[in-house]
């Protein structure tokens, strides 16, 4: 099948639609509320509207299905004006605090203006006023910079089964929340972050604990450590090119040790030793009849998970702590002995790519 897309012809399969159609050709359609893993777009920010040959109506490129010969345009002057009047109604009500946002210089918001040259308040809308959620040891939910794109719904019940958050009201008073209007920690979360990997804006962000580290660097009566999960230094690595995984951990490690940390290990020790308790435990189950299968217990979120919505396999996870639980545990007895130190004087930072060990260590 093929149909033509800005003068383009462009091969498509039975059932794909005009925007995956179109992103896979190369041609970018601005959009906000589609993600790849949706199975049934909600089409709910209306950012990624077409113009169909033949059709009076402008249609939304991410449920629209494919046909043979559609002739598609996606930059008319029509279809650029109508989408630059969506983004600026989306930022009539959003706060101006751009200049220190979470996601300041990576808000997909922001890049739909600049790119439609919004320059200014067209239509009037006002803060939102709704409290920011802090309940969460991992989690920040402000309803306020929320889009209701729809995103974080899709990722929570579609791709991670847990349903945490919904939309929730009507018109204007609609939002996204947990059930019942409560916080995040009295919820369904399991702190995974997905929601916040896929916001578009910073309405859900991860929970800094930048100043409680500074604030332990500077107390000159403690030992601060780091442990570095394997992943970082990875995706370090693949961000500024660095050639290796070890040079990016020696360069992270040499940055930590100039701002004042005392000590920086590696958290792949402490995987290590997670592979070898969580062998040996299984080995004990199989030798003595216990709970089969043995599901793993190294991620925080998999075990809420199996807590909240799984009860009856919390017999099945393992026994073991998670690998930078274990890595504590080794730095606070082993270390602390061959370094003299009092495993009260030392302050352990988990630098680690997961949310929810923000709530295990919490």
């Amino acid at each position: 099948m093929k149909i033509t897309i800005n003068n383009r012809e462009v091969a498509c399969e039975a059932g794909e639609t005009v925007l995956t159609a179109a992103l896979r050709a190369g041609i970018h359609i601005p959009h906000l509320c589609a993600l790849e893993l949706a199975p049934t777009p909600h089409a709910s920010c209306r950012v990624c509207l077409v113009e169909i040959e033949g059709e009076k109506r402008l249609q939304t490129s991410c449920t629209l299905a494919v046909r043979e010969g559609m002739v598609v345009r996606t930059h008319t002057p029509r279809v650029q004006r109508l989408r630059r009047n969506i983004v600026e109604l989306l930022l009539a009500s959003h706060p101006d605090d751009c200049l220190y946002c979470e996601r300041a210089g990576d808000c997909e918001l922001a890049r739909l203006a600049s790119g439609m040259d919004v320059r200014g308040h067209r239509f009037g809308g006002g803060p939102k006023g709704y409290p920011i959620d802090v309940s969460s040891p991992a989690i920040v939910r402000d309803p306020n910079k929320c889009v209701l794109c729809g995103r974080c719904v899709t990722v929570c019940h579609v791709e991670q089964g847990v349903g945490a958050i919904d939309f929730a009201g009507r018109g204007f008073k609609t939002c996204v929340e947990p059930g019942a209007d409560a916080g995040l920690y009295v919820s369904d979360c399991v702190f995974c972050g997905q929601c916040v990997r896929v916001c578009p804006t910073g309405a859900l962000r991860e929970k800094s604990d930048v100043h409680e580290v500074a604030a332990a660097l500077g107390n000159p009566e403690v030992a601060v450590v780091a442990q570095i999960a394997p992943a970082v230094p990875a995706t370090i690595a693949e961000e500024y090119g660095i050639r290796d995984v070890e040079t990016a951990l020696g360069i992270i490690a040499g940055a930590l040790k100039q701002v004042g940390f005392f000590a920086v290990f590696d958290t792949s020790f402490a995987a290590d030793l997670t592979v070898m308790e969580e062998a040996h435990e299984l080995i004990e189950r199989l030798t003595h009849g216990g709970p089969l299968p043995m599901f793993t217990s190294c991620s925080p979120a998999w075990v809420r998970f199996v807590e909240l919505h799984r009860p009856e396999l919390i017999k099945n996870l393992s026994t073991c702590k998670s690998p930078h639980e274990m890595e504590g545990a080794v730095v606070k007895s082993y270390f602390a002995e061959k370094a003299g130190i009092n495993p009260k004087d030392i302050v352990v930072v988990s630098v680690m790519p997961c949310t929810a060990k923000k709530f295990e260590a919490a």
